[in-house]
Formats: structure tokens, sequence, C-alpha cells
């Protein structure tokens, strides 16, 4: 446990170097560090040369620094303890210093060469060592600046170990870039201009540019490469930049003068450069780019809010025939298609995702490793979506970018892999306005670029405007969605016991590199352990525990008791209100295209001050509101959000019905006479009966006698007739008409189909009920004591819907449709016919142009129905000619279709 009851000014600087000490520590290192064991500084004539021995053979990144004129030499994954402290110079050499740097990533052992003037060196390594050349003849600074040649330099002297701590360690991804050393101490005269001719032999080409700008720089806040283009983005125009066009081995050095640095190096891994290099120093910003074989043509230009290097282009210095192949990009007019591929290859890798800002939108750049198929989506005026077949996202590129902090209406770009649909891709962009997007095929993937039309609003928030991918969301975040850290500061340890809180607040200061300002009653003692915790995290509890807040201001931390600030804050309130009570009334009439102006009113009155007030002019649907300036424009900028072209609805709808009959009967008819008599010749030759006659009897009744035709004993026939079945009558009889037979056999089958198609169609603005029928209505009367009463019974086929179209294009619809027709075939008692209803009623949700059934009802009827003679007809074959048969199959089938479209969604999409 480290215990600190006081610390005074004077020893300020001594816990600061051994909290580092603690934050930075000593990591596990590589069994395979560079151990440097001797450092020489030896003279060569009017020069000299410093010698650096170690174990292995060393790696190395060598810059110059000037106002004093020095070199360092950074050796990564070396270990300098050996070597540590101050050396002796010789000649143009003023002295060495040598400094060890350590953390849990990377070990750099530093080098710092100090000059008594500028002059030509040369870094090479030979075995195991690192040969440090300086020329004694005078030269000029790299950037044309030098120091006097009367300049008279002190030698340099090491700061002890407690005086100041060691600088933090900047990491690059081949060579660590390290924050400058302890400075030597050195007078030097005025400095002044020295002429371009006099650049060492190894700088190619000089450049500088400064001029006078309205909003100058701070701080450096991010760096991106991408087609060729390195993009240094600041919070404000650089004032001065300086550019160094080096050989042996050729890279590039840009210097931005008067900023700090709040962004980490990209990683650069295809095009012209091999690596990219960032180091902060007090005065100026260095980047140095490494380029791979030889120096392509390049370009530094101003941007809005930084720089832009350009390699390549019109600037060539290479033969045309050695340039790249151009990039191959679809034509902007073109309508977006996809890139045909066979489904069977194997998935397309997504190597890298970037953005490109600008003021109009920005450019999405996608690095893949083949051909992809793609398409657009858009949910809405405010949102694409560029889904990829086909193709393969790594975790890593699993994020969700939020730039609302950048100088662009482009405000979330998200990226992720669509959970449970294989292979595919997606990239969510919202913006501010309407987005006019193109995507073009480039050399190695895709380019989208983004142009956001319309004015930004802080009315508009991320949420509403990708409210259409919140049905993707759980998924996503179920299978490990990256999540945004709240703290993003440089992790720490601390472990103190009773240290006083502004000394603790000034340790702060120094790891985040901000400046803070402590108020006088923020007093007390703080107790804390912390291991691996961002500063910022660590910052928070701190203020917590002592009930402290804190405000920023750029890059300054103000401390003070959460009483002071929310007093300050009240007085900033009280005082905004009596400026805005001051301040003069303006009249404004604000139009009303769309809405009702009186509807309008009362959303408008909600963003108007108390001494504001709105009128409305019924006759030209227009507004009059009175009130401050600022409050003005919130109303008019409301009013144009809201008062948008209303959407207009199609429904089409289509009700299918569908009816099928079938009937079959089977019937038979049998009869004749036997007679014994007589007159036939064969006689009974009995007194009683003499004559016997047996016949039919089914034809005729009792008392019609023997003698009816037809004279059927079984009469089971079907309906036959014109149009209907058919029957076949067979006579046979005895030649002299003592026996006769009749037979009759009918039958009848009858197959029927009705089709009726109703197609009723009907147009609604937004959220407003529509509704269209056509039928007659059937009178019904009813006769009473008063006398007849006729009242009218509808019979129709209608449609009513309610439409809301959602955020994503769907639209949501409350139904109601009919198709009642009268039934002639089923009357009442005085003739009228009955009424068949068939209705739907309910509510779906269907996409802008697809087709769903809201309803089906299908009813089936069976019938079989047998007329026969008792025991008769269940005699085997025979029994057919004792009985009849009737049977029947019905079916119905309703079906109901709807399929809406939205109208006018293209005027929509260009008025937002």
């Amino acid at each position: 446990m480290l215990e600190v009851s006081v610390v005074t000014r004077g020893k300020f600087m001594n816990v600061v170097a051994a909290i580092m000490v603690a934050i930075v520590g000593v990591g596990a290192q590589a069994a395979e560090l560079n151990t440097l064991r001797d450092l020489k500084v030896t003279q060569t004539g009017s020069g000299a040369q410093v010698v650096v021995t170690g174990t292995r053979a060393p790696t190395f990144t060598v810059f110059r620094l000037s106002g004093p004129e020095r070199l360092v030499v950074d050796l990564s994954s070396a270990d300098a303890t050996g070597i540590k402290g101050h050396h002796n110079g010789q000649g143009p050499v003023a002295g060495v210093v040598a400094s060890q740097f350590s953390d849990e990533r990377a070990s750099v052992g530093r080098v710092l060469v100090a000059l008594h003037q500028a002059a030509q060196y040369d870094v090479r390594a030979e075995g195991d060592r690192v040969i440090i050349s300086v020329d004694g003849a005078a030269a000029s600074a790299p950037a044309a600046e030098a120091k006097a040649a009367e300049a008279k330099v002190e030698p340099a002297v090491e700061p002890k170990p407690e005086a100041k701590p060691a600088p933090a360690v900047a990491k690059a991804e081949s060579a660590p870039v390290v924050a400058p050393a302890p400075q030597p101490a050195a007078v030097a005269e005025p400095r002044e201009k020295k002429p371009a001719a006099a650049l060492p032999e190894n700088v190619v080409a000089a450049e500088a540019d400064e001029r006078d700008v309205a909003h100058p720089a701070r701080r450096i806040t991010g760096l991106s490469f991408a087609r060729d283009t390195l993009s240094i983005r600041a919070d404000g125009e650089v004032s001065r930049y300086e550019v160094l066009e080096l050989a042996d081995p050729p890279r590039l050095a840009v210097d931005v003068y008067g900023v700090g640095l709040a962004a980490r190096a990209p990683r650069v891994r295809s095009g012209p450069l091999k690596d990219l290099r960032v180091g902060a120093h007090s005065d100026k910003v260095r980047l140095v780019l490494d380029v791979r074989d030889e120096m392509p043509a390049y370009r530094v230009e101003r941007t809005g809010r930084g720089l832009s290097v350009v390699f390549g282009g019109k600037v060539a210095r290479k033969p045309a025939a050695l340039t790249d192949t151009p990039e191959k990009v679809v034509a902007e007019n073109e309508p977006l298609r996809a890139t045909p591929v066979d489904a069977r290859l194997a998935p397309v890798d997504v190597k890298d995702v970037t953005f490109d800002e600008n003021e109009s939108g920005g450019r999405v750049n996608l690095k893949l490793s083949g051909a992809v198929a793609w398409k657009v989506e858009r949910p809405d005026p405010r949102s694409a979506v560029l889904t990829l077949e086909n193709a393969k996202l790594p975790r890593r590129l699993e994020r969700s970018l939020d730039t609302s902090a950048l100088e662009t209406p482009v405000k979330m770009i998200s990226a992720f892999s669509v959970p449970g649909e294989g292979n595919r891709v997606r990239l969510v962009v919202a913006a501010d306005g309407a987005i006019d997007e193109n995507v073009s095929q480039v050399a190695g993937g895709l380019s989208w670029r983004l142009n956001v039309k319309g004015v930004k609003t802080e009315q508009v928030t991320v949420t509403q405007r990708t409210a259409g991918f919140t049905a993707e969301a759980p998924t996503y975040a179920s299978e490990g969605a990256p999540q945004q850290a709240r703290y993003r500061g440089k992790k720490v340890s601390f472990e103190f016991k009773d240290i006083d809180i502004q000394n603790l607040l000034r340790v702060i200061a120094e790891i985040s590199k901000k400046n803070i300002v402590v108020a006088d009653d923020v007093q007390g003692k703080v107790t804390i352990r912390l291991r691996n915790v961002p500063w910022d995290q660590a910052l928070d509890l701190i203020l917590r525990t002592k009930s402290l807040g804190k405000e920023e201001i750029g890059n300054i931390l103000r401390v003070a008791p959460l009483k002071t600030l929310e007093e300050e804050a009240k007085l900033r309130q009280e005082r905004k209100k009596s400026l805005i009570a001051q301040e003069e009334l303006l009249v404004n009439l604000i139009p009303v295209n769309y809405a009702t102006a009186g509807d309008m009113s009362s959303r408008v009155k909600d963003v108007l001050s108390e001494r504001g007030s709105v009128t409305v002019d019924t006759r030209t649907n227009v507004l009059i509101v009175k009130d401050v300036r600022a409050n003005i424009e919130k109303a008019r900028a409301l009013v144009r959000n809201l008062d948008t072209q209303t959407p207009q609805v199609l429904i089409e709808s289509r009700i299918v019905e569908a009816n099928t009959s079938f009937s079959r009967e089977l019937g038979v008819q049998w009869g004749g006479q036997a007679a014994a008599a007589p007159a036939t010749g064969n006689a009974t030759g009995l007194i009683f009966p003499n004559t016997a006659v047996v016949t039919g009897g089914a034809g005729g009744g009792p008392t019609t006698g023997t003698s009816d035709v037809p004279n059927y004993a079984v009469n089971l026939p079907v309906g036959t007739g014109q149009g209907l079945g058919g029957a076949l009558g067979f006579v046979f009889g005895s030649a002299g008409g003592a026996l006769t037979l009749n037979l009759r056999l009918s039958a009848a089958e009858a197959e029927g189909v009705v089709k009726t198609i109703s197609a009723p169609k009907v147009t609604t603005l937004d959220n407003n009920t529509a509704r269209i029928s056509q039928g007659v209505s059937i009178p019904f009367s009813q006769v009473s004591a008063s006398g007849a009463n006729t009242t009218f019974v509808e019979a129709r086929l209608s449609l009513e819907v309610t439409p809301h179209i959602t955020q994503d294009g769907s639209i949501l619809m409350t139904i109601n449709a009919q198709n009642n027709q009268p039934d002639p075939s089923n009357t009442g008692a005085n003739g009228q016919p009955a009424i068949q209803r068939k209705e739907a009623n309910t509510q779906v949700l269907v996409k802008d142009g697809d087709t769903t059934v809201i309803g089906g009802i299908y009813v089936r009827r069976g019938s079989s129905q047998s007329n026969q003679v008792p025991f008769l007809s269940k005699i085997p074959v025979l029994g057919f000619f004792f009985k009849n048969h009737r049977e029947r199959d019905e079916r119905q089938e309703l079906l109901i279709f709807i399929t809406p479209r939205i109208l006018n969604r293209q005027t929509i999409a260009q008025s937002l």
C-alpha cells in the first residue's frame, strides 16, 4: 500500500512519476528482447557516430525533431536499461540520452541524439548494432527552418528520473511510435529562414502551407485510410502544415502544427502504404507514411476540417503504362443491380468496412475478397439497407457506428450478419434527411455513396429513423452483437491511502492529457484501490464519492461540488429566461400546405415561450406566430416536419366464390298381367274361380280394376324429362295375351360448377376510413292491423377499409368485406327471397404491394337416399328391381384476397 499524507508542489512530480510507473509497469516481455549493452559516441572528422550495440539484429524507427534539433531512434522489442542515462557528445552531437519505455504490449528503447545545429544524418543497422552517423556540415532543417549558425547549445543533460514522468507509449502496427522524450536543456537564438536548396540529401521535396483561418484546429480527431487517400480529420481548420518527401527508404512526413492528437493510427494493409506512424509533440503532430516500393504520385489538400493526402491521380510522376488499372465504377445514372454469383461458390469474405464522411453525407467502403450479389432496400426515405448475398462478416466488424458527432448528416451505420439466414450481411444507414444513394463496384469491393437531402434538425432522432429494423434486434443481440462501451479511457491501476483529492485529480490530468480546473472548495482525502479500470470511470467514481460533479468544455474538465454546479445551472437558466424576456418579439407567417392550420396550432403552442402566441387564418390556412426569433425557428421546423403530404393507399380486393354440385339418381318401374280365362284359352276349369287375373297395382288404385295401364307392380322411378336424365321401357307378352310384362329403367345425373369473382377497389388517405359498395335493396312487406308496412333490406357487395402506413413501409388495415346476395331458391311466406350473407371483419399487416388472404370458408354437403320394397329389396342382385337410389354432393368455397399499394410513396420520400 502506497501511503501519501501531504504532497507539496515541489514533490508532486515525484508522486506523478511513481504513479506512472505503477500504471505503465513492466509487462512480461518476450524472451527475444534485444538487450542494449553498450552506447558509444566517437568523432569522425567533422562529424560523429553514435553506436548502440545489442544482442540481436535491431528493428528501429527514426524521426527528427526541431527546436532544439535532435534525432530520435526508437528500437522496438528492446531493453535499454543497461545504457539508460546521459552520455557525453562529440563534434556535432551535443549529447545522447537513452531511455526505456515498457507496458503490457511493447518494450521500446529510445536513443535521443541532441545536435548543435541541423545536420545531415544516416541511420543503419550492421549485425547487432545501430550506427547513427551525423555530418558536421551545416544544413537547413527539413521544413526550411533552423537555428542560426551562431546558436549556442549546451550539452544535453538527462533529467533525473523523479523530475518528470516517463512519457506514455503510443503503439503502431509495425513499430511503436513514442511521444517526445524529456528534452535536453538548450539555449537557442532566434531562427531564420534557410534556402530550400540546402535540404539534406535524403529530402527529395519540401512543401509548407500556412494561412490565417477563422476557426483554427486544436486537435486531430480522426485518421482513416481508404481508396488510396489518408483523411486527417480535425475539430477546425488547419492553420499550418509541412510536407517532406524523404528517400532511402522512401517515406512521406506530414507535420500539422498547433494541434494535439486524439486519434489512433489506422491499420494499413493494402494500397501504396505499408505502414502509418503517428507521434504527438509539444507543438505539432507528425505523421510518417512509409510506402512500399517507390514514392507514387501524391498531393496534400485542405478540406473543410483537416487535410487529405491523396496518392495517384493527375499528379502522376510515372508513365501512364505503369499506373494501376482504373477502378471500374458503375455509372451514376445506371439502375442498381446485383452481380450474378453462383450460390454454390464459397462465401465472400468482408475484409473491411470504412466510412468517409463529408458535408453532404459520405461514402461507405467495403473491401471484399471477391464478387458478391447485392441489393438495396429503402424501408423509409431516411434509411437505406444494403444486403450482401453469400457473404461472411467477421465478428470484429460487426458494430454500430454512431456518426452523430461528425460533421455529416449520416447519423448511424450498422453492419451485422443476418441471424438465421445463412451467409447474408446487412448494412443499415440512418440519416437526418432523405437519402440519395448509389452503389458502385470498385476494384476489390463496393463503394456506397450516400447523399442526404434536406436540412439537419434536432427533432429527428436515430431511434425513429431506424424503427424499421427493430424486428431483427432481439435475435442479433442474442447472438453477441458488439456493444458500445460507456468508458473509453486508458485503463489504469490506483492504490492510495488518504491521498489529497486535488493531487489525485492532478494525476488523472497527467494520464488523460486533459486540462483540469479544480474549485477552491474541493477538499478532502481519498483512499482508493483500483485495478485495470478506465481512467474516466475512475474519475466518475471519485467524484461521486465526494459529491462532486464535472463540466467538460473541449479539452478542459472543471471539477466542483454538485451543489455549486446545480446553482450555476439554475442561474444560467434564469439568465436565459431573462434574456428571452428582454428580446424583441417578431411576427412570422408559417403556411400550412397539407394539414389543417387549426390542428397544427395546438402543437406549435408547445414550442413557444410564455410571451409567444399563435393565431390561425382559416382562409389562407396560415399560422401567425409571434415570439422571439429562436422559438419562431423551432415552430417553423416543427411545421416543416409535420406538414407533409399524407400517403394515399389503394386497396384492391378479390372475393372469389366457387360452387360445385353433383347428383345421381337410378330408378326402376316394372309390372304386367297374367290371366287365366276362357278368353285367353287357358281357363281354370273350376266353377269358382273360373277366371283368375294377376296384375300390377302400383299404377292405379284398388277401384280402377285390373286393366289400368300402366299396371306397375314396382313404381320407383327417378325424375326424368326434357333436359334431364333418360329412361328405357321394355314390354314382354305371350302369344295369346295371357301373360304380359312391362319394365322401365330411368337414370339421371347432374354436375355443375359456378364461379363468382368480385373485385372492389377503393383509395383513401392514411388513417381514414373508405367504403365502396354495390347491390340491391329488396322490399319486404308486413301486414298488420294497421295496414301493410314495407321495409327494404340491402343485399350488396361492399368493402370498408381503414389503413395505417407504418414506419417500415407496411400497411396495417382494419377491413370489413361483405358479399351478400339474394337467394331465389329460398323464399319467405310472401315470396321474398332469402339473403345469403358472406362477410369478413379483420385486421391485418401487409407489405406494400403484397397480397394476403384474409378469409376463407369451405362448405360441403353430401346426401344419399334410397326408396325400396321391404324384404324384396334385400335379395342380392334381384333386389335392384325393388328400389331406387339418389346421391347428391354440393361444395361451396369463399376466399377474400387483399392487396394494398401506396400510391404517392415517391412524392412523400422527396418531400422528407
